[in-house]
């Protein structure tokens, strides 16, 4: 890891961002899952757009911290180039992807309703759209805003150039959070596997 990689990433932990499957697999299976993450995320994201508060104010920012951590894997991944996607070759999956693979169509309605077919296909269509449409600064400074405002009763849509910002916003940031959890579930035991093996 270079110290540049050091300087650009301060969530994740040396080993995290070296193998981020690291980060993936503690905070997907052991820290929140999916939909339970996905709400908490929607209630800062309503309550900087409001004068009203949802969910719990004093867990406002330890989800804004998570959401730095899964930017971070996901910019590491963009960086990267590497696809996933469920439909990987199932000789190589872990049974949980077979039954990803076996329940496509009912994970997509279910978690990752969000993603369009392609990004479900080829994660790097969404990595590469998502930075894009804002440098990793950029959805730090963002992300910053939208905590800073959920504490506030003025919204973040009063001081945005572009009242309909935080529609596209919200969408991006509930597709990061599908894309993250659909690679942990695919990808992330093979990876940590191999990642033991060699040591």
């Amino acid at each position: 890891m270079s110290n540049k990689d050091q300087l650009r990433y301060n969530q994740l932990s040396k080993q995290q961002i070296s193998n981020p499957h690291l980060f993936l697999e503690s905070f997907c299976r052991f820290d929140t899952d999916i939909e339970s993450f996905r709400i908490e995320t929607l209630h800062l994201i309503r309550s900087s757009c409001s004068s009203n508060k949802y969910g719990n104010p004093e867990d406002y920012h330890y989800h804004y911290t998570c959401l730095l951590k899964l930017l971070e894997a996901a910019h590491i991944f963009y960086r990267k180039g590497k696809k996933f996607s469920i439909a990987s070759n199932l000789t190589l999956c872990t049974p949980c992807t077979v039954d990803l693979s076996k329940y496509y169509h009912n994970l997509i309605t279910t978690h990752f309703r969000n993603l369009s077919h392609e990004e479900i296909r080829n994660t790097n269509c969404f990595f590469n759209d998502f930075f894009s449409y804002k440098t990793l600064n950029d959805w730090r400074r963002m992300f910053s805003r939208i905590v800073e405002y959920a504490y506030r009763t003025q919204t973040i849509d009063d001081v945005l150039e572009d009242g309909t910002e935080m529609v596209i916003i919200k969408e991006y940031i509930e597709k990061l959070i599908e894309v993250i959890y659909l690679i942990d579930n695919t990808q992330s035991v093979i990876y940590i596997r191999n990642a033991t093996t060699v040591n």
